[in-house]
């Protein structure tokens, strides 16, 4: 398979992979610890960036070499960066699950391609699939396939939980059906928040390979963090004086449970740390697209971690889900895996028969910006060949 940056693109998949088990167990660890403990939201999530960002420094000085730190002009964008993907996405998630609940919060993750890739498209970002090919389709259908998948699997575990409860819940229907609402609005902020760090970082950093910072994603991760835990700090202050009760058992509500604990450290290291240090990475190395498309097999990890920790049984809806979030993800794969290899079969053909120095002319950053965008030099590999065939009859 093509390699991405000296680094191979199955190396990317099974990081994004891990990415996603971790983003599944945190769910099912705070179902299991913290259910009933629930600490105030914003205070939770201050902790965990305020905590994460010293973590990952520390990680970028070992892993990069140096300390990179922001110039003043740079500060605007890892500003909205924080802003997007650490402050608005993690605090909605968590206000996603406190009113709505793990299950309905990871019924919403599976969107978050859909948003990327919807995204993607309208800001010429990436190109429309060009659905003229079989890859093309299979892009498509391959996210469908999988945001279906989870869907399948997450409704037939909200079936079977509101079947089995709605006795209990007769007394305060209306109360949970605004929470559910309020927190359903949550989960939406939280996948548009994922959609919008996702291709800002792609756009205007790992698509400028003469930027500084586009060969130091753990440098970026930590400082998106940085100012993630200064709009979180802001916004904890606020909420705490305003709203001092709410989503809060204690009636200090900078007070985190005991209970609280195991979750947090999960958080911090696993779920922030891990997570985003892998996202960065992995959109270092592939397009904003395809590493969200793996977003929906955190669904089947949260079901099959909650068959063996939480003993929820598994129906034969988990195992038709689990199947299509399978089959989607490996349609996505081979669709970029053969415009990957069209692309290079264009690029081969397009200095096919020159000299060195117009080899290089040609395969600079602004030359192959015109092959992969509206240019489009060859859209296919017979178009490429039918080039080289003609260059070598001129020459």
């Amino acid at each position: 398979m093509r390699m991405a940056h000296g680094v191979p693109n199955v190396v990317v998949f099974l990081a994004l992979i891990v990415v996603q088990i971790g983003f599944g167990g945190y769910g099912v660890i705070v179902k299991k610890f913290a259910a009933n403990n629930k600490a105030n939201p914003l205070v939770f999530c201050l902790i965990r960036d305020g905590i994460c960002w010293p973590v990952l420094l520390l990680c970028a000085v070992v892993a990069e070499r140096k300390l990179h730190i922001p110039r003043l002009k740079e500060v605007p964008l890892f500003f909205v960066l924080g802003l997007f993907g650490m402050f608005g996405n993690q605090f909605f998630y968590i206000m996603g699950v406190y009113y709505a609940g793990a299950d309905i919060s990871s019924i919403f993750q599976p969107a978050i391609p859909v948003w990327t890739s919807l995204l993607a498209i309208i800001t010429r970002i990436e190109k429309p699939p060009t659905l003229r090919k079989c890859y093309g389709w299979a892009k498509v259908i391959g996210i469908v396939l999988a945001v279906g998948g989870a869907i399948t699997m997450l409704t037939s575990k909200l079936t079977g939980t509101d079947a089995g409860s709605s006795s209990s819940k007769s007394n305060s229907s209306h109360q949970t059906s605004f929470r559910t609402i309020l927190g359903i609005l949550f989960l939406f902020a939280n996948t548009v928040c994922m959609a919008i760090f996702i291709l800002v970082q792609k756009r205007f950093i790992f698509d400028r390979p003469a930027f500084r910072w586009s060969h130091f994603p753990v440098s970026v991760t930590a400082w998106c963090y940085f100012f993630g835990a200064v709009c979180m700090a802001v916004a904890s202050f606020y909420y705490v004086v305003k709203c001092p009760h709410v989503g809060a058992c204690e009636s200090d509500p900078w007070h985190i449970p005991a209970q609280e604990a195991i979750p947090l450290v999960y958080a911090i290291f696993i779920a922030s740390a891990l997570c985003y240090m892998l996202i960065t990475w992995g959109n270092m190395h592939l397009s904003p697209s395809l590493v969200t498309a793996f977003w929906p097999f955190q669904v089947p990890v949260a079901v099959v971690m909650s068959y063996f920790t939480l003993g929820e049984r598994l129906v034969y809806l988990d195992y038709v889900g689990g199947a299509l979030i399978i089959i989607g993800l490996m349609l996505v794969v081979y669709s970029n895996w053969y415009s990957d290899k069209s692309l290079k079969e264009s690029k081969d053909a397009l200095v096919f028969g020159r000299t060195e120095e117009e080899r290089q002319s040609l395969l600079s950053p602004r030359s192959q910006h015109n092959i992969n965008g509206d240019n489009d030099v060859f859209d296919s590999p017979k178009k490429a060949k039918s080039f080289a065939s003609g260059h070598v009859q001129q020459h």
